[in-house]
């Protein structure tokens, strides 16, 4: 049996539409049938963990209804949120790529948009606190399925870390910025977790 760490599926701002708060984005059509492949894909499932993001209980609902779960939703597996979210809203993409190049060209672990957003510092606490917290899960899921739904930035540096524990630095961050756009994690990949 298994632990799936799964991105959610496509969103609403995935495809450059305008969203007015990280927490409340939608899926898209397309989302919403990549959500029903997955249930579809997936092992019978015991567990299912979320992000406090209406994304990933989209993505987990077909799921949750045939198997009839309730989601446990995970305080620490919500997306990276490096931008002012009152500076963001009702903004896509391409509006927000100069305050995106902007943010990542400091390269500064500590640095804060503004107060309602994060460090790329607090996003490496939450990861290292979700990886303890699922390391401890892992004797309970030996006969019995765990699906996470995250997001893509939180699963990348949590993948990164699974891989290779390091501690929080300038190169750790400059390598996450570079995985981001190489070789960015797609919508419903799933990962198998492994001790």
């Amino acid at each position: 049996m298994s632990i799936f760490l799964i991105r959610h599926a496509e969103s609403i701002a995935n495809i450059n539409h305008r969203s007015d708060c990280h927490a409340s984005i939608e899926l898209s059509e397309s989302g919403k049938q990549q959500a029903q492949r997955l249930c579809e894909e997936l092992p019978a499932i015991d567990h299912i963990i979320i992000s406090k993001y209406l994304r990933t209980y989209q993505t987990a609902e077909p799921i949750l209804q045939k198997y009839e779960l309730a989601a446990e939703i995970d305080p620490n597996i919500h997306e990276f949120s490096y931008l002012s979210e009152r500076k963001c809203a009702n903004t896509n993409l391409d509006e927000r790529k100069e305050w995106v190049r902007a943010y990542w060209e400091k390269m500064d672990c500590y640095y804060r948009d503004a107060e309602d957003a994060e460090s790329f510092a607090d996003l490496y606490t939450r990861v290292q606190q979700f990886y303890q917290q699922i390391n401890c899960l892992t004797n309970q899921y030996v006969e019995r399925n765990l699906v996470v739904f995250s997001h893509g930035q939180f699963l990348q540096l949590l993948i990164t870390l699974i891989k290779q524990p390091q501690s929080l630095s300038k190169s750790l961050m400059q390598n996450f910025r570079s995985d981001l756009i190489h070789n960015p994690i797609k919508n419903t990949e799933i990962f198998i977790f492994r001790t």
